[in-house]
This record gives C-alpha cells, structure tokens and sequence, in this order.
C-alpha cells in the first residue's frame, strides 16, 4: 500500500513539474483567453475542444490555482493561455498576379507558376520576377504586396481555436514587401516578418520591410512596428512610430529611428508628353540621395512597365506608346529608407513630325550653264505658297533673286552671270516664311 502510495505522490510530482515547465512566461493579455465555464464543463472536456495536449490539463490548472479535483463552475471566467490552444492551419490568397511570378511548394519542391485565386499555406515560398508582384490576402484580413524582384515565404498560418485570433510569420529572403497587418484591428490577431537580419512585429498597421544579404530595412507607414535584431545573443528592439525607419545589420542592433525622407515634389511635373524623349526633372531634395519610380498602366500599380533607381534627379523612359501612365515616386536617404508615395498621372501623345521639303533638282552642285533653270522641290501638304530664294553665299546675305510660288516648281529665266549660287524653298503662311528647306549649290 506505500509503495502505491509514493508511486501516485511522484506521478503527481512529475505532472506537475511538466505543467509548470509549459506554463507560459508573458503576463500579456493578448497571450491569454478568457474562457467562461459552461454547464458541464469540466477540465477534459476543455482539453477535447480547445487544449493542444492532454499534458496542458495539469498545465491550465495549475495557471487558473483550480485543483483538478475540485469541479469547475458554471459561469467562472479562466485564463487560458494561447500557448495551450489548439491551432487551426489558415490559407492565403492571391489576390494579384504580374509577371514572372511562382511559387516553390513545401510538400513538392518545385516551383510552378503562380495564378490569381491559387491558395497558398504554410512552407510556400514565392518569387518574383522583374517588373513582376503579387498580392497575397490572408485569414485576418491583413494584405502582402510582394514587389519585383522579392522572395518570400510563409513561416506559419494558423488561428487558435476558441479565442479566434490569427498568427502568421513570414520571412524576406531578399527584396522588398508592404504590409497592411490586421486592418480591423481585432486584438490578439499578430503578424511578423522576418529577414535574415531582423524582425518587424505588429498586431495592426502598415509598413514596408527590405532586405538585401546582411541588410534589413524597415519603414512604418502607420501604426506602430516593433524592429529587433540579435546583438551578441541579446535580442535589441526599437519602436518605429509613423513616418520612421529604421536600418540592421545581421549581427547588430537596429538603428534607432530615423525620420522617413518626405514625398517627392510632383505638382510641377508635366501631364501631356508630345516629344521624346519622356523624361521628368525632379525637384532636388535635401534628405534625398536617390529617387525609386515605378511605372504602371493603371493607377493602383498592378501593371507595372519599368521600375528604376536614380541619383541624377533626371528620370527618362524610353520607347513608351501614345496613352495614358502612372508614375509613383519615393526619395531614398543614405540609408536606403524610402519614404512616402507621390503620385503623377501623365498622358503621352507623341506629334507626328513634320514633313521635310526637299529640294529635287537640280543636284547639289550642279553645273547649268544656260538659262532657264527648273527648280523643283518636293510638294507639302496643305501649302498653298512657297518662297524661293537664291543668294551668292550660303548664309543668304546676299540674295540675288526672290519669288512666291503655288507649285512645287518654278521656271528662272535670269542667267545672274557666272559664278556659284545657293538656294533654298520655304511654305509661306500668313505671308511669313516657315523653316526653310536645305540648301543646295548650283554653277553657272
């Protein structure tokens, strides 16, 4: 009978040892769920529906100070802990896809193309291409816009059971990602993203992550995003408020805040382009050192033409068709922190080019050593006047002779003597002469 007796004493010991070593250490409400007793409860009936292991029947026990021996009653509110609860595995969206974009599965390890509407879950990793983006949709509510270039995967995505809240970790294996982390705010609900320098934390804003080898950058948009980086084994954090950033290196601790550059001035900027080449002159700014644009066919920037960083102030596209663009601009400071969005709406409508006249004959240099001389040029559209003029020298100082004409030719019955002379054609408008043709020479 003792030996029985010392038997259940040490059972007893060790689970509650055990459910002391699963206790969880934070006193944070948000770590905890307040579950009020219904009729019939009991401490195995909570495990069945809510709990992750039986073990954590001793574990809650112990937190609530209620003896598993003593029953539970109806209407009494306990604390349980997350950690305990049961997780159910939550998809992602796509909700957008440009691009080059794939995805490299966590039970087929290879990549395939990545489609509006595919569902994504937990161990998937994501790829885009140049010019190329994505935007995921996940349970919470919370949306993931993947920018070119980028590679990111989903840690973990699940919700806890009971207390229906939302966890999801991401990591940045390198590029750029925006975040707009838990839109309802509903509390409990948290989101992270990892880089392999540091970690930004929320439970509800917006910002940006980076991340470029042994860099991470990050940038809050709204909110509040906690920012932590290991320093010697010793995790270091700082709170980025909006419109603040901050930078780490792998093995350093953050920077402390640095106030985001301000959005580029674009009010000046012009909305018609009827000339190449398409270029824009930025208006320097004293917290820039660089200027990030994309340019897109739509306004909310899911089609994205040209992405490109430049230091000049001088922004140029090359061969873009007659229509309508969106330009988006951010200044970059030294750090590499990029600051708020500014928006430009331009058209391009390039003018055809105006046809040349040309002069026909006679040919440059000619000899015509008898009158009458024939000049012909050729035709314009919608001329109805031309002016001929014929000089001694090629800059038209000394003209010997000046006609209208209302045909591309004209018939010269003076000789002028020997000598070389220089002529050239022009369409009358308005009596005025426009842009005069070439010049050509002619021997007599």
């Amino acid at each position: 009978m003792k030996i029985i007796t010392y038997l259940l004493s040490f059972l007893l010991l060790f689970t509650s040892i055990n459910a002391i070593a699963e206790m969880p250490k934070s006193n944070d409400q948000n770590d905890v769920w307040l579950y009020t007793v219904n009729q019939n409860d009991s401490f195995e009936r909570i495990y069945q529906k809510y709990l992750n292991k039986r073990s954590n029947i001793s574990a809650l026990s112990l937190h609530i100070k209620h003896k598993l021996t003593k029953k539970l009653q109806p209407g009494q509110v306990i604390s349980i802990p997350v950690e305990m609860l049961k997780k159910i595995p939550t998809k992602a969206q796509v909700l957008l896809v440009y691009g080059d974009v794939a995805v490299t599965s966590a039970l087929v390890n290879e990549k395939r193309k990545v489609n509006k509407g595919d569902s994504l879950v937990q161990g998937d990793e994501l790829h885009t291409g140049k010019n190329s983006l994505a935007k995921l949709l996940f349970a919470d509510g919370s949306n993931i816009d993947i920018q070119p270039n980028s590679i990111l995967s989903i840690q973990a995505s699940y919700k806890y059971v009971g207390k229906e809240t939302f966890v999801t970790s991401l990591k940045l294996v390198k590029g750029r990602t925006e975040v707009s982390a838990n839109p309802a705010h509903t509390v409990g609900n948290t989101l992270k993203v990892e880089t392999p320098s540091a970690i930004a934390a929320v439970r509800g804003t917006q910002f940006r992550v980076g991340a470029d080898g042994d860099i991470a950058l990050q940038e809050t948009l709204d909110g509040q995003v906690a920012f932590s980086a290991d320093e010697n084994g010793v995790k270091q954090e700082v709170l980025l408020a909006k419109g603040y950033g901050s930078i780490a290196q792998k093995g350093k601790a953050p920077l402390p805040p640095i106030v985001l550059p301000a959005a580029p001035e674009v009010s000046a900027l012009t909305n018609l382009i009827e000339t190449y080449p398409v270029q824009f002159m930025l208006t320097p700014q004293l917290d820039a050192v660089a200027w990030v644009s994309q340019l897109s066919l739509d306004a909310d920037f899911t089609q994205i033409l040209n992405e490109q960083t430049i230091q000049s102030g001088v922004l140029v596209f090359d061969n873009l068709a007659d229509g309508q663009y969106y330009l988006k601009l951010r200044a970059q400071d030294q750090y590499g922190l990029q600051g708020k969005d500014a928006t430009h709406a331009f058209s391009v409508k390039i003018r055809p080019p105006e046809p040349l006249l040309e002069l026909v004959a006679p040919q440059d240099g000619e000899v015509i050593p008898l009158a009458p001389t024939e000049l012909i040029w050729t035709p314009m559209p919608n001329a109805s006047r031309y002016i001929v003029q014929i000089a001694r020298d090629v800059d038209f100082a000394n003209v010997v002779f000046e006609r209208h004409a209302s045909f591309n030719r004209l018939s010269i019955m003076h000789s002028f003597g020997s000598g070389e002379y220089y002529w050239r054609v022009a369409v009358l408008s308005d009596g005025k002469p426009q842009k005069f043709s070439q010049v050509r020479k002619f021997t007599r």
